[in-house]
């Protein structure tokens, strides 16, 4: 089978729940969901999606452009929602002091994903107060100028990236750049209402790259989001590829308490896979986002062995 086909295989998710009309309805002895089933699936999606494609197949983009790209809005812990598409993830932090905003997705559908969203779910657009920007593609900064403008939110990257976004070429419908903002630096922190995000700068996918590590909340227990950034890599020359894998090992090991894997694209952190099972599932039954720390280092060395492959693909050509 075509490894890029795995990744729209729903049934391995929904393993008792959807998938098998076998099991009986009222048996209700295990959770609904095969988590170990759920996170391999995601791990394939993830290496069809970023690792080179089989011998005689040409690269395709792991990112949809076209058709239906919509996705419902979802609260995916006490303090944390979806607000994006299938090609741009956007995430909103709740705080009692406002709102955070991860990446602004696309100029053109900002207003259809992060603000239309947030007031689907009950969130006013108007208590944003920053908005995190992973990085200078114009996929996740594109929305950044309007909510900038809209809602007076601050716009926060880091300084290279701030450069990097105005000098590389965009690719697709050129956005709109932002006013320059807020600069952060490795180690600073984005706080809020009690939230503090943690800026982690991971350059490799572009020279400034933001991988934000925070916390959530559910049932009365806090998690630790490890958000990456800048997925992929094999568009980049070999010097780069190494720096991202330098940092994708970097950021793997820097907080033993990081349990959610979550990133600004679909097809990198599972979240169309998880979205139904979350949605199914019953009391008891465990968040899809909650994946464990072994797991979260798993999840990040796929992005880094896809870079790895690439890697010694360009060495040996």
């Amino acid at each position: 089978m075509d490894k890029r086909a795995l990744f729209v295989s729903a049934c391995v998710i929904l393993v008792a729940a959807a998938c098998s009309e076998s099991k009986d309805a009222a048996d209700t002895s295990g959770p609904a969901v095969d988590m170990a089933a759920l996170h391999q699936e995601e791990y394939a999606g993830m290496r069809a999606a970023f690792c080179p494609p089989p011998p005689g197949q040409q690269a395709s983009s792991p990112i949809p452009t076209s058709g239906d790209l919509s996705v419902e809005p979802a609260k995916i812990f006490d303090n944390l929602y979806f607000v994006g598409n299938k090609a741009s993830s956007s995430w909103a932090i709740t705080t009692p002091e406002g709102i955070i905003i991860l990446d602004a997705g696309f100029h053109y559908s900002v207003k259809e994903t992060v603000v239309a969203g947030m007031e689907k779910l009950g969130l006013d657009p108007n208590d944003i107060k920053y908005v995190i920007v992973s990085h200078g593609h114009n996929d996740h900064f594109g929305g950044a100028k309007f909510l900038q403008e809209t809602y007076g939110a601050h716009i926060v990257m880091s300084e290279a990236d701030w450069q990097y976004m105005v000098t590389w070429p965009q690719k697709g419908s050129p956005a709109p750049f932002p006013e320059h903002d807020i600069v952060v630096h490795d180690g600073d922190e984005v706080t809020l209402g009690g939230t503090t995000v943690r800026i982690v700068v991971t350059p490799g996918h572009t020279p400034g790259t933001i991988s934000p590590i925070f916390p959530v909340t559910e049932g009365g227990e806090t998690h630790l989001v490890g958000y990456w950034g800048g997925d992929g890599a094999g568009y980049l020359p070999p010097e780069e590829m190494q720096t991202y894998i330098d940092s994708a090992t970097r950021f793997m090991d820097l907080d033993p308490a990081v349990d959610v894997e979550l990133s600004n694209h679909a097809a990198a952190d599972g979240t169309l896979l998880k979205l139904p099972v979350l949605k199914a599932r019953k009391p008891g039954d465990p968040n899809p986002f909650i994946s464990g720390h072994a797991a979260f280092r798993e999840w990040v060395g796929v992005l880094r062995s896809c870079a790895s492959d690439y890697l010694a693909q360009k060495k040996s050509s």
